[in-house]
């Protein structure tokens, strides 16, 4: 139950939107993890061994390198090397398909809560259009989150830096990182609500994913982690969020001594009958 008081001290969400990105890292992933993990790693697939090759979150500021040197002329995307387009780009969200859609990549954002403006679905609109119509598309996932298909890379720079000016990111979406923060689709007029959890998805998603030195998108605290990690805010007793299929689930509750309200954890959920069962 404490948990709410301490979230709100420690989680905040920035005023204004994020700068861009400093030229030079000076901390990776892979510096947070610990020896035996890295050993590990050298002996694992090739994924594990592309990014002890690299870091991946080189990826924040190397997408902005290909991209220029695509539009001058001086590299291609067949010539980028695989490991990244089909694997370190992903700490960008951007993800490719050899075969499905070669040279085109879909961004997949970060929408805490699933709560967008007027503003930024045109800006998403604006972005997929040029594409054409069986390019160019503006998903709505299941995780209340959006994707935009077809962006070339020597378009990125433009998605990313737009979707920084209106206070989003797709930095930390997708490989080894904490998925998009799902709460109650309706926070904020369910009448049996207990807690509105837009604010804490927001400061969720801002503690995954902005620096806190920097306070630019791209944290590499928390860049090497389990693929697929899933947490979610449940805000009432209904439980929208579905807690149980997710690895953190909080649920709201009230403490039964102090009356504060705060939130009940649920680890290790999962989309599986027999593992919610277990």
């Amino acid at each position: 139950a404490g948990m709410h008081a301490a979230m709100a001290g420690a989680l905040t969400i920035p005023n204004s939107a994020p700068r861009a990105r400093p030229a030079l890292m000076k901390q990776t992933g892979i510096e947070f993890l610990p020896e035996e993990a890295i050993e590990r790693a050298k002996e694992g697939n090739p994924i594990e061994k592309a990014k002890l090759a690299k870091d991946p979150t080189s990826a924040w500021t190397d997408v902005y390198e290909f991209a220029a040197k695509i539009r001058e002329g001086s590299l291609t995307w067949e010539e980028v090397e695989k490991a990244d387009m089909n694997s370190r780009l992903k700490y960008c969200g951007m993800l490719h398909r050899d075969k499905r859609t070669p040279g085109r990549f879909m961004f997949r954002l970060r929408v805490p809560n699933g709560i967008v403006t007027s503003d930024q679905m045109r800006f998403y609109a604006d972005r997929v259009e040029p594409y054409g119509p069986d390019l160019g598309v503006v998903d709505i996932t299941t995780r209340q989150n959006i994707q935009l298909r077809g962006i070339t890379l020597e378009d990125a720079p433009d998605v990313i830096d737009g979707l920084h000016a209106r206070n989003q990111t797709s930095f930390q979406s997708a490989l080894d990182n904490v998925r998009n923060m799902v709460g109650s689709p309706l926070a904020g007029i369910d009448p049996l609500e207990m807690i509105d959890t837009r604010p804490y998805c927001n400061a969720l998603s801002d503690l995954i994913s902005l620096d806190p030195v920097t306070q630019t998108r791209g944290n590499p605290v928390w860049g090497n982690l389990p693929r697929k990690f899933n947490i979610c805010v449940s805000g009432s007793r209904d439980d929208f969020a579905h807690t149980h299929i997710n690895d953190i689930g909080l649920q709201p509750t009230v403490h039964a001594t102090t009356g504060e309200m705060g939130f009940n954890v649920v680890l290790g959920g999962y989309m599986s009958i027999k593992r919610v069962a277990h």
